[in-house]
């Protein structure tokens, strides 16, 4: 791991505000690069781009929302036949250009099996990273009608803690990894009262989002307005996605694979984008590109070409 430097938590507020990052979205930064606390600063990068819309009105996403051929993502748009079920994974790496060598590499593991959950049909994903050692998991409930989260139990290594987000009860719980420590009453709240706040609308889990992009129904020119809920990372946020075109992958035995381009970028960062590749016969999310503050993530599907 690199060097950590600890700073006071409000210069990082501070610092936070006048990025024009959302404090929550600071957090999801600082858990994703596999710090020892909340709020340090380190050399790491490994994390989705800084995803945020400020600046970004509600009178832009209503203008873009009236475009020809947007797609706000509701219930009926999810097509969960295309639901690929099994077990997976993704490397993670990350590289200071296209071409450097990988650094701080970690293992996704997954599996999304339909279960019964309370005597009713659902579709169960479990998730663990693995990075010398498990750095996260996640066990997430899903509606099998419409994708929509009915539990999500989530641990990284870095928080030092776990939650528990129940959404038939209506209830989030935290527990710190130490059983002589409490999770600091801040956070229990923030994090109650964005759960709760999630209610007011459908939306996806941001966490899922690898199994998001199966469900889509894709076009050429296609943008998606998804909203977004990460549980214990913020508030539900609309989230835009365009697809930007068609691209070949290479596969196994160098099998040509015909992929959907679907593209963010942000407009308050320029030149950061995340850029997933997607097959247009399974839908697979089989890569996974971002650029944020001059260096490169990749995701990669096992079994696919240009590790």
């Amino acid at each position: 791991m690199g060097k950590v430097w600890e700073i006071p938590k409000d210069v990082v507020l501070k610092t936070a505000k006048w990025l024009k990052i959302h404090g929550h979205l600071l957090n999801r930064f600082l858990c994703h690069a596999g710090l020892i606390n909340l709020y340090s600063i380190t050399e790491i990068f490994n994390m989705r781009p800084v995803l945020t819309f400020i600046g970004f009105s509600i009178l832009s996403i209503s203008a873009m929302a009236k475009s020809a051929d947007t797609l706000r993502v509701q219930p009926g748009d999810i097509d969960m036949k295309a639901l690929q079920k099994g077990e997976y994974g993704y490397i993670i790496y990350n590289t200071k250009s296209k071409d450097g060598p990988a650094m701080r590499t970690t293992l996704v593991k997954i599996s999304v099996e339909p279960q019964m959950y309370h005597n009713k049909p659902a579709i169960i994903i479990k998730q663990e990273w693995d990075r010398d050692t498990v750095v996260h998991s996640a066990y997430s409930v899903f509606d099998p009608k419409d994708f929509s989260t009915i539990e999500h139990d989530t641990w990284w290594k870095p928080l030092g803690y776990s939650m528990k987000f129940d959404f038939e009860a209506k209830r989030v719980t935290y527990k710190n990894d130490d059983p002589n420590k409490n999770v600091p009453d801040s956070v229990v709240k923030k994090g109650t009262d964005d759960f709760n706040g999630s209610f007011a609308k459908y939306n996806l889990n941001w966490h899922a989002d690898l199994i998001v992009y199966q469900l889509l129904p894709y076009k050429e020119n296609r943008t998606f307005i998804i909203n977004y809920y990460d549980p214990g990372f913020g508030k539900a946020e609309e989230v835009v996605y365009t697809v930007t075109g068609s691209d070949i992958l290479s596969g196994r035995d160098g099998e040509k694979i015909d992929c959907w381009v679907l593209n963010f970028t942000d407009k308050d960062h320029p030149g950061t984008y995340e850029r997933f590749w997607i097959s247009k016969k399974t839908k697979e999310v089989l890569k996974e590109e971002d650029f944020y503050n001059g260096a490169y993530r990749y995701k990669v599907k096992l079994g696919i070409g240009g590790l």
